[in-house]
């Protein structure tokens, strides 16, 4: 089953998480207006989400979040976090 959260930057740009899975997040995917560089980092930061329990605690999604190497741009990894963890409420 998917389920999706979405945060909209106070500028504007919006951010969209999909996760699917049952207790764990079997596979993720972001999405929104926003740029990253490089901008193949978006699988890196999908790889990052996956695996993780849906319990997961937000100190926890952000350090997995924050060791892919990439710049955000039009968002940072507190809004990214923010909607994985309204995804899988």
């Amino acid at each position: 089953m998917d389920h999706r959260g979405s945060v909209k930057v106070p500028d504007g740009k919006l951010v969209e998480v999909t996760v699917s899975g049952d207790r764990r997040i079997e596979s993720a995917q972001v999405t929104g207006d926003f740029f990253l560089e490089p901008p193949d980092a978006r699988t890196d930061l999908e790889a990052a989400i996956e695996g993780h329990s849906f319990e997961v605690d937000r100190e926890t999604l952000l350090e997995a979040i924050e060791s892919v190497d990439a710049r955000f741009i039009g968002f940072d990894t507190d809004h990214l976090v923010e909607a994985t963890l309204e995804a899988i409420e």
